[in-house]
């Protein structure tokens, strides 16, 4: 019965093409994308300092942050229509008060927290403290040496900025470090995501055999419809096992992914993965009335939760109560462990409590699965 299944499900092979095509194309897209675009950085400066120009000097060093000069009524304005996310006013005295080491004239134009404005205040941030070190360290060096303090700070912007001739190439990862890399993270967001479209593309047939009558057909026959169920199950499941290793597969070929060193992992990962997303599936089949209504509804529920998981975009800049939202969907436990074992280089071992949720939410969902199709059965037969 599962050869059979098997044969049934793999005959739709533009359906096929597309779920493997798909994550592969998106990614590609979504990370020939990331990396060549730049962040506009909206900045209001009614200092035009020597400090302040020297900040927005230091800001724009910083490759993916273009700088855009304008005013404070048009910032905000912007960030008031949301035609920008975030935007930077330096008041008048901002020099004079680094100098001084008083409290900065300066603030960001935010009106709620984005992943963009995020990034973009860190990097302010971290520029606006190294501006505030040197100035500091420069004053306390010329009052010890009686020399002058601004000559002292404008060598040391020199230096910050001057290229060093000496190249150090050492690829040697020390205990813990992340090797992330762009298009493996996004194939593997794509991928836990579509992969659930699978599972729904292979167990949509029960419904097909209720609308077109073939269930009573099947009930008729001294076949054992729970074994049938099974059958359906498993073969969905080993549906889904082909899809991630063709989809792995060509990623490594066409998009230089390799996950090879991890290759275990990543493959218990996916298979406790599938069982849970399978389960979940066929505990929802019940309640759906026809294909439409199940199509529809799973493309909404997979689409949501995809986002939400981080399929997408990384989690990690959403807001908070968008990252305790995510921690209910199984993309974002799947995107986690996986990237902890690919990219954080951790132990299997340390991923016990997604592998034991999914295990969990399978057999709890293929247990309601089949509790839900019994009363049914029994309704039809009644």
């Amino acid at each position: 019965m599962v050869k059979n299944q098997l044969k049934l499900m793999f005959r739709n092979r533009t359906a096929v093409f597309a779920t493997i095509a798909v994550p592969l194309i998106l990614t590609f897209l979504f990370s020939f994308s990331q990396g060549s675009s730049q962040e506009s950085l909206y900045v209001a400066d009614a200092d035009h300092s020597v400090y302040s120009n020297q900040l927005m000097d230091m800001i724009q060093g910083h490759k993916q942050v273009k700088i855009v000069h304008s005013d404070e009524a048009t910032i905000k304005k912007k960030v008031d229509d949301q035609d920008i996310p975030f935007g930077l006013v330096v008041k008048q005295g901002f020099g004079s008060q680094l100098s001084s080491g008083e409290d900065l004239s300066i603030y960001f134009v935010q009106n709620y927290e984005n992943g963009d404005g995020t990034i973009l205040e860190e990097i302010i941030t971290s520029e606006v403290s190294t501006l505030q070190k040197v100035i500091h360290d420069s004053q306390v060096i010329s009052t010890e040496l009686n020399a002058d303090g601004s000559g002292i700070a404008a060598s040391v912007f020199k230096g910050i900025h001057e290229a060093s001739n000496l190249t150090i190439d050492d690829q040697t990862l020390s205990n813990g470090e992340k090797t992330h890399d762009n298009a493996t993270a996004r194939l593997i967001g794509f991928l836990v995501m579509f992969i659930w479209f699978v599972v729904i593309q292979g167990l949509r047939t029960l419904i097909d055999e209720r609308e077109n009558n073939t269930l009573s057909r099947l009930l008729s026959t001294p076949v054992d419809y729970k074994k049938y169920l099974l059958a359906k199950m498993t073969a969905t499941y080993l549906f889904g096992t082909v899809h991630v290793l063709v989809i792995l597969v060509a990623g490594k070929y066409l998009l230089k992914i390799s996950i090879a060193d991890h290759a275990l992992a990543v493959g218990i990962l996916f298979a406790a993965y599938l069982f849970a997303l399978t389960s979940i599936t066929m505990m929802v089949i019940p309640f759906m009335r026809n294909q439409k209504q199940f199509t529809s509804s799973a493309s909404i529920i997979i689409a949501v939760t995809g986002m939400l998981g981080g399929s997408f975009f990384s989690m990690e800049m959403a807001p908070r109560f968008m990252r305790i939202i995510s921690k209910f969907t199984p993309e974002s436990w799947a995107i986690q462990s996986l990237s902890a074992v690919i990219f954080d280089h951790q132990p299997m071992t340390s991923e016990w409590v997604p592998l034991v949720i999914f295990a969990g939410v399978g057999v709890a969902g293929f247990a309601a699965g089949l509790l839900f199709m019994n009363r049914e059965l029994k309704a039809l037969r009644g």
